[in-house]
């Protein structure tokens, strides 16, 4: 167990430290069995916020570390931690993670997220973490659904919270699946938007003929949900 919690402090800060793009990522580092999930690169508007849910794989596995490479220094990145004891995955993680960044340099800006999951297996017996109930309430779940984008054309994305849970939050992001940043003049060829229609949030996008076919740009639709 303290190889374990050792393992999530030292996701929690490398969460913080951003590397170049070239250089190498330690979402797993001192963690044995580890997937690396590298998400795509995310624009970071020049005045406000991005927010990206990625997922751990298979839906057997959960978060135990977390990094980000980004176009500049200047992006400023975190995630959303769940209340609980001790810090460990499968109680201050779950199968995801929701990053969050902003830009001080003025500019456009991109980041790219990554996760370390860890087999289930092994976790005392926790076959979910979904359940997990913090003292002040139940944790917020985050959904997301993306749509693929290519030069002219429109997409929408849709997502929303399940039965019972009050949406209480939205967000959309505008992401290019690449292995290196691309140029971040792509993001000035789409525009998207979102509504929200009762518990379901809406985006549409539409990209310009400009846009590269090598950008293979997404847009993700994502819903905060209350249990």
């Amino acid at each position: 167990m303290k190889g374990v919690l050792a393992a999530v402090v030292v996701a929690l800060a490398a969460a913080a430290v951003l590397a170049p793009a070239s250089g190498a990522t330690n979402e797993c580092h001192g963690i044995q069995a580890c997937i690396r999930v590298a998400g795509p690169w995310v624009v970071v508007p020049a005045k406000g916020r991005a927010a990206y849910l990625l997922t751990c794989p298979g839906g057997r596995s959960v978060v135990g570390g977390l990094d980000a490479q980004a176009t500049s220094r200047d992006v400023r990145i975190s995630f959303e931690a769940r209340l609980g004891a001790p810090v460990q995955p499968g109680v201050t993680t779950t199968r995801y993670a929701l990053f969050r960044a902003v830009s001080i340099s003025g500019r456009v800006e991109a980041f790219q997220p990554r996760l370390g999951c860890v087999p289930v297996q092994g976790w005392g017996g926790r076959s979910t973490v979904s359940a997990f109930v913090s003292p002040p309430g139940q944790s917020l779940e985050y959904r997301a659904h993306i749509t693929i984008l290519s030069p002219g054309s429109v997409g929408f994305a849709k997502v929303a919270c399940q039965g019972r849970e009050h949406l209480v939050g939205s967000w959309h992001a505008l992401a290019f699946r690449t292995k290196l940043p691309p140029p971040l003049s792509n993001a000035s060829r789409v525009e998207a938007s979102a509504a929200v229609v009762g518990k379901q949030v809406v985006v549409s996008a539409t990209a310009s003929d400009g846009l590269s076919i090598d950008a293979h740009a997404i847009v993700q639709a994502g819903a905060e949900c209350a249990p």
